[in-house]
């Protein structure tokens, strides 16, 4: 005779506390050998163990791809294309990033993510196309799921609000949560997924409302780059060299609360305990100058000057 349900669900509660990440996934696998009934509710706790170990096994996934692509992504968020076919994906990726990804007019015509890197701000993006949704079919596609998961901030794509709902559905299946921008330090992975993510639509639609999400129109590429920017929620410094001539290319840095330290230690970690001073000019080349120590808190677009010890 098995356990009673009562007992089999406090063994599992107390067999999974304080567990995360592949910990956690080791042990939901000894507990669904040990459940050897599946039927009833002993086939509803297998499955509910079954799916989280799924959406456990395409985290881990994710974090050992972020893992190992993190430094790019440090300096180059990534947004994937999502929508589903014939939405206007590849039409999108062509017109922010002046690539020729091929555009047809039949069903499926992307089967491979597609690629593409846009600059606005002074910021690189790197944004990806992905093969198109469809209802319920990343069941089967864990590849792809991962990339989702993996990725730091979506654009969805969509032409009617039914197509919008099937994308949305589709996500919260999968447990990601899509928020208006960046949150906190960096773009961590977190359990259930959140993810920054903007909506974008034929101007013929009305607003979609998700979770207080932007909405852009499909033909404005302006808008949507501006919108992008500001999902990212970045700091830009803009450093001076030695002949006080101000970088094209600045600083990035996703966190909050962002001093001179920060910049000293990113830029040359080396010389922290050489760090003497540091001249700011706010805002930009035009703004007020002024003579800063290493805890002096710097705002987007700051150009600095770090001078050290001899």
């Amino acid at each position: 005779m098995p356990k009673p349900y009562a007992v089999v669900m406090e063994e599992i509660k107390n067999a999974l506390k304080g567990k995360a990440g592949e910990e956690r996934a080791k042990e939901i696998r000894r507990l669904l050998k040990e459940i050897t009934w599946d039927v009833g509710d002993y086939k509803r706790i297998k499955d509910k163990l079954r799916r989280e170990l799924s959406e456990i096994e395409v985290m881990e996934q994710a974090k050992r791809a972020s893992r190992r692509s993190s430094t790019t992504k440090k300096e180059t968020p990534q947004f994937l294309v999502i929508g589903l076919t014939n939405s206007g994906k590849s039409t999108l990726i062509n017109n922010l990033c002046g690539t020729e990804i091929q555009v047809g007019d039949y069903e499926y015509t992307t089967t491979e993510p597609q690629y593409g890197a846009m600059v606005h701000g002074g910021i690189k993006f790197q944004v990806v196309e992905l093969p198109a949704i469809s209802e319920g079919g990343w069941i089967y596609d864990k590849t792809t799921l991962g990339m989702v998961y993996s990725t730091d901030c979506l654009i969805i794509v969509g032409r009617s609000f039914e197509e919008f709902s099937v994308v949305l559905k589709e996500l919260e299946e999968q447990n990601i949560e899509l928020i208006p921008k960046r949150l906190g330090d960096g773009f961590a992975q977190t359990s259930p997924r959140t993810i920054p993510t903007i909506l974008v639509k034929q101007e013929n639609l009305g607003l979609i409302s998700h979770n207080e999400l932007r909405n852009a129109s499909f033909n404005n590429t302006e808008e949507i780059k501006n919108i992008l920017l500001e999902i990212i929620n970045s700091t830009r410094v803009f450093t001076m060299n030695s002949f006080n001539e101000i970088e094209e290319e600045p600083v990035m840095f996703f966190q909050e609360n962002l001093i001179v330290k920060d910049v000293v230690s990113k830029m040359n970690k080396s010389k922290m305990d050489v760090f003497k001073d540091a001249v700011v000019l706010e805002g930009g080349p035009n703004g007020r100058r002024k003579r800063v120590g290493i805890t002096y808190e710097l705002q987007d677009k700051d150009v600095i000057h770090l001078t050290f010890k001899k």
